[in-house]
């Protein structure tokens, strides 16, 4: 989109897009993203992680715990990461679409600063806060998308099978590692490393400093592997808005789509439950080939999860918790990092000191309330400022200028 001064003459830097060209849809699919990620990321901010692959590590653990956890792993583990990631791609080729008058080198320049500076974000956030950070590898991966992003659909689609199928073999592979492996590698569901983990996340900042970055590296590193899911879900999500699945005016057949995925979705979903249990949630089976196969169901499930928001974005069903959850979804980045303020001043030594303390239920309890702030946050926020703290920063290092923030009173 060129901009055009008062004396029409034309002006060669670009703008973001205003908000009226924004998608509704895809900002309520963002929105719920973003806060559903949170009922995942609570095993981080506030649990030894192993505990994410079973449920008999949980403190306090009773059967309410348990279908706790359960109700975790069916319908919110890897659903809602992948879901935005979706989002993510959708975003990507809404950008292009929006700037396709503009030239393909300077296009290119933009979509490079989006990039890096994401990265940048992702880098502080991953190192000084929390190392389980995801905005490095979209980072990283947002360059592969970019430039597969004119690929027809079918190549699309193709490519998002084959990088996932990547990812399987290089993670299921691992199932057949040695015995010896394995049995080094179960150490991380012992008593003693369980509480050890409990007594490093109680420390200061700076003592947690040297952990903390060689998690952020480690978890990095990974990303250049397991960050192909995510990959694939972006891809999917080009597809998707490019086929109209998010628009005003969906394709005949997205209903058939919302009820095949949501149907093999949950399939795959019960297969993944049912084979972690028959394996006895061994660390072997889970962090390999059963999570392989809990990652696929997630990956259908969150296109129908998607399809369906964007179905309830379309109708005139409770509009206020939809207008709410759009605000979220304009300002996701600021939203993300607010998350892990909040919860790692609860929970680590610096703040509260709570880490490893309170049962998984109670946790759940704690992320609505934190919800509830985060939504009347982003209302607020919008309502005297254009965009979000951290998208206002985004943007004047992508457009290279001071960009608009505090709409007049």
């Amino acid at each position: 989109m060129l901009n055009v001064d008062s004396t029409g003459s034309v002006i060669d830097r670009p703008e973001p897009a205003p908000a009226q060209v924004r998608a509704p849809a895809l900002d309520v699919l963002r929105g719920v993203a973003v806060l559903g990620i949170l009922l995942v990321n609570i095993y981080s901010f506030a649990l030894p992680e192993v505990m994410r692959l079973e449920p008999a590590l949980l403190p306090h653990y009773s059967a309410v715990e348990q279908f706790c956890w359960y109700l975790i792993y069916c319908f919110v583990d890897s659903k809602f990461i992948a879901l935005l990631s979706l989002a993510f791609g959708a975003s990507l080729w809404l950008f292009a679409a929006d700037k396709q008058s503009l030239p393909e080198s300077e296009l290119n320049h933009l979509q490079w600063r989006r990039s890096m500076s994401l990265l940048l974000f992702g880098a502080a956030h991953a190192y000084l806060l929390w190392d389980g950070d995801v905005l490095v590898t979209y980072a990283l991966f947002s360059v592969v998308v970019w430039h597969w992003r004119q690929w027809s659909d079918r190549q699309l689609m193709l490519a998002a099978i084959i990088a996932f199928a990547l990812q399987v073999l290089l993670y299921g592979g691992m199932f057949w590692l040695p015995a010896e492996v394995w049995q080094e590698l179960s150490y991380l569901f012992d008593e003693a490393a369980l509480a050890e983990e409990v007594a490093h996340y109680q420390q200061g900042w700076w003592e947690q400093t040297p952990r903390r970055f060689s998690d952020a590296i480690g978890m990095q590193l990974i990303s250049l592997f397991g960050g192909w899911f995510s990959c694939s879900m972006m891809l999917l999500g080009v597809v998707l808005v490019r086929r109209g699945y998010f628009s005003a005016q969906p394709p005949a057949e997205a209903t058939p789509v919302l009820i095949l995925t949501l149907l093999v979705g949950a399939f795959l979903m019960l297969a993944a439950l049912l084979g972690n249990r028959v394996q006895g949630f061994s660390s072997q089976y889970a962090l390999t080939l059963g999570m392989q196969l809990h990652m696929f169901a997630s990956g259908v499930l969150s296109i129908a999860y998607g399809l369906l928001i964007a179905r309830w974005a379309r109708s005139t069903v409770a509009v206020a918790g939809r207008v709410v959850l759009a605000a979220v979804g304009r300002m996701a980045l600021s939203i993300y990092i607010m998350q892990t303020l909040i919860f790692t001043g609860i929970f680590y030594g610096y703040g509260l000191g709570w880490y490893g303390q309170l049962a998984l239920s109670s946790l759940l309890l704690l992320v609505v309330f934190v919800w509830g702030f985060l939504c009347a946050f982003a209302v607020l926020w919008l309502r005297y400022f254009y965009v979000g703290p951290l998208e206002w920063l985004w943007r004047c290092f992508v457009y290279q200028r001071v960009q608009r923030f505090r709409r007049a009173c």
